[in-house]
């Protein structure tokens, strides 16, 4: 989100909180919204006053829709990275970014079980990449992870020319390497 729109979200969300604050007061003293609606009545009969009550009443409502779309419309990431080519240009979804990222921390075979991906965005148009992994017990996770973070952000890169800022892995369990018998 650009700086300006962040400013108005954050002075809808001033406004929304004292609201809160004056909502909450009401269920202590019930006479306030008679004190908070006399003056509000003056403010509407007046010939000018009525005109920036009703000014200041749509900008609340178009930044509140404005906000509210914005939200909806700021998906993870932008919905895509976008990379210009002189052909054209290509679209790389967050998705695959994260299926890359799998593919490599699996193939680096260090004993990873399982493993759960999330991308995030970064700075300058670069991403950060979260790993959470299961391994099996064999495995020393500090020298193993360091190899995972390096293959990781190698691949990523290479496949699809964005810079990884960090590659973070955060190991979630370790479970016991068994054995397979298999029948014949």
């Amino acid at each position: 989100m650009n700086a300006f729109i962040r400013v108005l979200m954050f002075i809808y969300s001033v406004l929304i909180a004292v609201l809160s604050v004056v909502l909450l007061y009401a269920l202590v003293d019930d006479g306030i919204f008679a004190d908070l609606l006399s003056p509000l009545s003056a403010v509407v009969t007046g010939p000018i006053s009525r005109y920036v009550y009703l000014a200041v009443l749509l900008l609340f409502i178009v930044t509140s829709i404005f906000s509210i779309t914005n939200v909806f419309t700021y998906g993870r990431l932008n919905k895509t990275r976008l990379r210009k080519t002189e052909i054209g240009s290509v679209d790389i979804g967050a998705d695959a970014i994260e299926s890359i990222a799998l593919n490599s921390a699996k193939s680096a075979q260090v004993g990873i079980k399982n493993a759960k991906c999330h991308v995030l965005p970064g700075k300058n148009g670069s991403i950060k990449v979260n790993l959470s992994c299961v391994l099996y017990s064999n495995v020393e996770i500090p020298s193993s992870m360091s190899k995972v973070q390096e293959k990781v952000k190698k691949d990523i890169e290479r496949y699809t020319g964005i810079v990884v800022e960090t590659v973070f892995v955060r190991v979630s369990r370790v479970e016991a390497a068994t054995a397979k018998v298999e029948s014949r």
